[in-house]
């Protein structure tokens, strides 16, 4: 599945609160660690895309996305630091931006094959309504919980792989794992896939 934080609730989220003015620190990523550590809508700095560049990754001539369910047990070796700490600094990003209720920035922080995959479906009216609504941070009590990451391993097909474990609050259990497939794009990484209930040993 590709779907970290469902469709509804993110949508929801941004009803529900008020936000901090936009920054412009473009593709600033948080610190990682420690953990567990619920990500402040404050650390949410990564450019946003336009409402433009969402509708335009969408559009009917766009690559389909591709689920690749293998990619959860191939065979990775160890990222090097570098790499490692710019992988988790997406996740923490991706997770301020929720937190925050900020679509446009959370939308920056993935392929455009899995905006499409996403979005996908959403008639185009409510999803520019919602894309041009202004960022507004969820109550403390709603917010995503990150209680650990662990090693960032490189696959053979370029790509990053790493198990994030959630604390969500709609979800009755305090740890859900979940699988990250990461992309590096014009030296960022974005997330690609994301395997929900599903770490990378099971």
């Amino acid at each position: 599945m590709r779907v970290l934080l469902r469709r509804p609730m993110l949508i929801g989220a941004v009803l529900i609160g008020t936000l901090l003015p936009y920054r412009t620190l473009a593709q600033e990523m948080a610190t990682p660690g420690p953990f567990p550590q619920t990500p402040d809508p404050a650390a949410c700095v990564v450019e946003a895309l336009t409402v433009e560049d969402v509708l335009a990754a969408l559009a009917p001539s766009a690559t389909p996305a591709v689920a690749t369910p293998g990619a959860v047990v191939e065979q990775g070796e160890l990222a090097d630091a570098a790499t490692a700490d710019a992988v988790k600094g997406t996740l923490l990003q991706v997770f301020a931006c929720a937190n925050a209720g900020d679509a446009l920035r959370f939308a920056s922080l993935y392929t455009e094959p899995f905006l499409r995959d996403f979005f996908g479906g959403v008639p185009q009216a409510d999803l520019e309504a919602f894309l041009a609504m202004p960022p507004q941070p969820l109550p403390t009590e709603q917010r995503r919980i990150i209680r650990g990451v662990g090693d960032v391993e490189l696959l053979p097909d370029g790509r990053a792989r790493v198990e994030i474990i959630l604390d969500e609050p709609d979800d009755p259990r305090t740890e859900e794992p979940d699988t990250v497939i990461l992309l590096q794009v014009d030296s960022r990484w974005l997330v690609d896939e994301i395997h929900e209930d599903v770490g990378a040993e099971s």
